[in-house]
């Protein structure tokens, strides 16, 4: 009897031992604000037709200006040894929608080892996405201007995706399958990776009549095996690794997706890779992409430079394609202990994907580039470590270029975007 509640009492100290190891976190964003802008499109043709300029204006209350409204958890459970399990699960949040939450952003499970690292699988941020984090001016906010994140907000709407500056045109930011792994630091070195892995095969036994079998001397049956995708495999990779000496901080990474289907032709619709940064699945689609950039802190200011490059050529005749490329310098600073600004100038080209036509995809057109030219100007009032008020403001624009055929009229496009507004982070 003693030895049975002896061991009762163990099991109960043992389970209170755990319990007190392990946490869980909420955490989010709640993000609003007036935002407005002008958008300008010229068609290349009389003024105030639809083939001229067409300006569209707009002003309101938009969510997620300076960062995505958000709600996330995070557990953490210490397993002893320096080994440690961990979640994380975050949903997009929309504070004007009546639907409220939204998209998962990311959701994965995994274990790590301190003074190694860890491992992770679900729905992870790609490894250029993480890099773009920790390396860009504007901390990856959601208005105009940016073009190594290209976005845009409020009700004026954006510029047609053409023009090369959609939501995140240059880089998919987040994918589901994925596992991932991340080293510790080492002597200032920290390495990633990412497989993405989603496929469906089935093999198929089929009746040939038509093949001569010469040990009947006539027509015989012979069975043929066949392997196709049944659906829309998605695969891929993604390195990153990050330096940091002193006050310098470098950056380089490359990741390169794909997704194929036996069904896809060379019509087949070609799209990206976590289009507008959400988990949606690519199709007929090699998308590849490079980010460098370095940064370093002055100590008045931090100064920046980045570079990235994307291509998504069409699965099934890669030399049909679509390339975005950026470089980008900023700085950042705080004038005040509580007034922070920053400023950033890009430049880049976007190449539109050709014009084909037929199985064999004959060439009709290859668009010119568009030439992209870009700024942005922000500010931060912190009320305190959680909560500031902020005002941002970008202007895009692109050049002309000839988008339908050699003989159309070419097209430009403008636009510029502003929002203030408060952030409170929990």
């Amino acid at each position: 009897m003693k030895k049975s509640l002896f061991a009762l009492a163990a099991v109960g100290a043992l389970a209170g031992v755990a319990h007190a190891q392990s946490s869980v976190t909420v955490y989010g964003i709640i993000d609003e604000g007036l935002t407005g802008g002008n958008t300008y499109q010229s068609n290349g043709g009389t003024a105030n037709t639809v083939n001229g300029v067409v300006k569209t204006t707009g002003l309101g209350f938009t969510s997620g200006n300076q960062s995505t409204s958000r709600i996330g958890f995070k557990g953490n459970e210490d397993l002893g040894g320096g080994l440690s399990a961990f979640f994380t699960y975050e949903i997009k949040m929309d504070n004007d929608s009546a639907n409220g939450w939204s998209t998962a952003r990311q959701a994965f499970v995994g274990v790590k080892k301190n003074g190694w690292g860890s491992i992770a699988a679900g729905t992870q941020n790609t490894p250029i996405y993480d890099a773009v984090l920790a390396s860009d001016p504007g901390n990856v906010n959601n208005i105009a201007g940016n073009l190594i994140t290209t976005s845009t907000k409020g009700p004026q709407g954006a510029l047609v995706a053409q023009s090369g500056v959609q939501t995140n045109q240059p880089y998919a930011t987040r994918l589901a399958n994925t596992a991932s792994i991340k080293t510790d630091n080492f002597a200032g070195f920290t390495a990633r990776a990412l497989i993405l892995s989603s496929a469906g095969n089935q093999t198929e036994t089929t009746t040939n009549t038509n093949v001569n079998t010469a040990s009947v001397g006539g027509t015989g049956v012979v069975a043929t095996n066949g392997t196709q995708s049944v659906t829309n495999n998605q695969s891929g990779f993604g390195i990153g690794a990050d330096y940091t000496w002193q006050k310098l901080m470098l950056t380089a990474n490359y990741q390169s997706f794909k997704a194929t289907s036996t069904g896809n032709t060379i019509g087949t619709t070609t799209t990206l890779f976590s289009p507008g940064g959400v988990t949606t699945a690519a199709t007929n689609s090699q998308d590849s992409g490079q980010y460098y950039a370095a940064n370093y802190d002055f100590g008045i200011l931090k100064a920046y430079v980045q570079y990235i490059n994307r291509k998504v050529a069409n699965d099934v005749q890669n030399s049909v394609f679509q390339k975005y490329t950026a470089q980008q310098i900023g700085v950042r600073s705080f004038v005040t202990p509580t007034i922070e600004t920053w400023a950033s100038a890009a430049m880049g080209k976007y190449q539109n994907p050709a014009s084909v036509a037929g199985t064999n995809g004959t060439n009709l057109y290859t668009p010119s580039n568009a030439n992209i030219k870009g700024f942005q100007l922000g500010a931060n009032y912190w009320l305190s470590k959680r909560s500031n008020l902020y005002a941002i403001y970008g202007q895009t624009a692109t050049s002309n270029f000839q988008n339908a055929s050699a003989t159309a009229n070419t097209v430009a496009a403008n636009q510029n975007n502003y929002s203030v507004g408060i952030r409170h982070t929990f």
